[in-house]
């Protein structure tokens, strides 16, 4: 917990110096002395016994209120460093002890409101942004969707539908937010869920049968549609339980993605026979949907940050790139025989998680995300000139 603490040393003017007991005086002095020494048991000492010697009531005051502050400080361990050795506070957030992956935890501890230090994802509107981006380009599509429902041939009156629904979500996103929690792994997870929606509804429309009978067009698109808007706000929903940052998200789709791609490698691989097209979309889609699940009980536990998040996928990706160009280079002269299909497989699958395993080793000295930073051992004290009336002094500011 974080405290702002001030407490001026009343030396007191020339005159109300001279008018207190000498023995007063040398108390406040020492326990002064201790206190800049940081020797916080003895400077409770003095400070309560020129209290009890003086008979000035400010000096009496002021005696009492740093005795106090010395016995807090000496009871929580405190220390005081002066100067440019002086450690430098954190300018991120601390986590609960929970962390990343538990009910509640990784959610940002920060107390002082709107002054408080955060990462800027992890602001209170650090992802509005990107939501309302989002929000507007799926509000946009569902115009496009209603046209084609309502059956609409006029394009002045396509056009005011399109338009109408684009306006409608951007105003609607943008006040719906304001105000309101929306961090950057918060609108992520919105459109990581918008992105999985759509993928889904494309892969089952064939096996849930969207495509046999009339107006497929119409139950084609309606299906996509509601889709991404609902998985969508699951996705929203899951973020705002547990405030997930957004390298996690960003791992979860990677490690999705990277699902589909091995399902569909594996397919390839093992070539069973009398396979349907049905079973073939609904074997992919379960692909895609058990690795997100995978990707997201993973991403739980890392303090990635973004950028590392990133490179990884940027990693696999190139591994793919490796694998399926050096299957090319070897086997295009057909050296593989009749398992060329299978060698060329495996090496593209060999190369997408070799690249992702490799990659993560090669970052693991990145820093960590700004919420899972270490927070400086033991509490800090910074030492500032003060003055009050004609009272001279010293401030003390730290974190406790």
């Amino acid at each position: 917990m974080k405290r702002l603490l001030m407490a001026a040393f009343l030396m007191g003017s020339a005159g109300l110096v001279h008018a207190q007991p000498v023995d007063a005086k040398g108390q406040y002095e020492e326990a002064y002395q201790a206190m800049l020494a940081g020797d916080f048991n003895k400077a409770a000492g003095g400070f309560a016994a020129a209290a009890a010697l003086t008979d000035d009531a400010q000096l009496r005051m002021a005696a009492n209120q740093l005795a106090r502050l010395a016995n807090d400080l000496a009871a929580r361990n405190a220390r005081l460093a002066f100067g440019p050795e002086a450690p430098a506070q954190p300018a991120y957030p601390m986590t609960s002890p929970g962390g990343p992956g538990a009910p509640g935890g990784g959610v940002p501890l920060v107390e002082g409101g709107q002054n408080a230090a955060v990462s800027e994802d992890d602001a209170r509107d650090g992802g509005r942004a990107t939501f309302v981006t989002f929000t507007t380009i799926a509000a946009l599509y569902s115009g496009v969707v209603l046209d084609v429902l309502l059956e609409v041939d006029d394009v002045r009156s396509g056009t005011l539908v399109v338009m109408g629904t684009t306006t409608v979500g951007l105003v609607g996103s943008l006040y719906g937010t304001k105000n309101r929690m929306m961090t950057g792994g918060m609108a992520d997870s919105w459109t990581l869920g918008m992105g999985v929606g759509v993928g889904n509804a494309l892969l089952l429309g064939s096996p849930l049968g969207l495509y046999e009978g009339e107006n497929v067009d119409k139950k084609v698109t309606t299906t996509t549609l509601l889709a991404a808007w609902g998985t969508a706000g699951a996705g929203l929903l899951f973020a705002d339980r547990y405030q997930p940052t957004r390298a996690q998200v960003s791992v979860t789709g990677t490690v999705g993605f990277m699902g589909v791609a091995s399902t569909l490698v594996g397919l390839a691989i093992i070539q069973p026979d009398d396979i349907s097209g049905n079973t073939f979309l609904t074997l992919t889609a379960v692909g895609l949907d058990a690795s997100l699940v995978a990707g997201g009980v993973f991403a739980s536990k890392l303090d990635w940050s973004l950028s590392r998040a990133r490179y990884v996928g940027l990693g696999a990706m190139l591994g793919v790139l490796a694998g399926a160009g050096g299957s090319l280079l070897l086997l295009s002269d057909g050296g593989g025989g009749e398992n060329s299909a299978r060698l060329a497989a495996g090496l593209t699958l060999a190369g997408m998680w070799g690249g992702f395993a490799l990659t993560t080793h090669l970052t693991r000295d990145m820093a960590p995300d700004y919420r899972f930073r270490v927070k400086p051992q033991g509490p800090q004290l910074t030492i500032a000139p003060t003055r009050i009336k004609d009272a001279t002094g010293l401030a003390l500011v730290g974190s406790f």
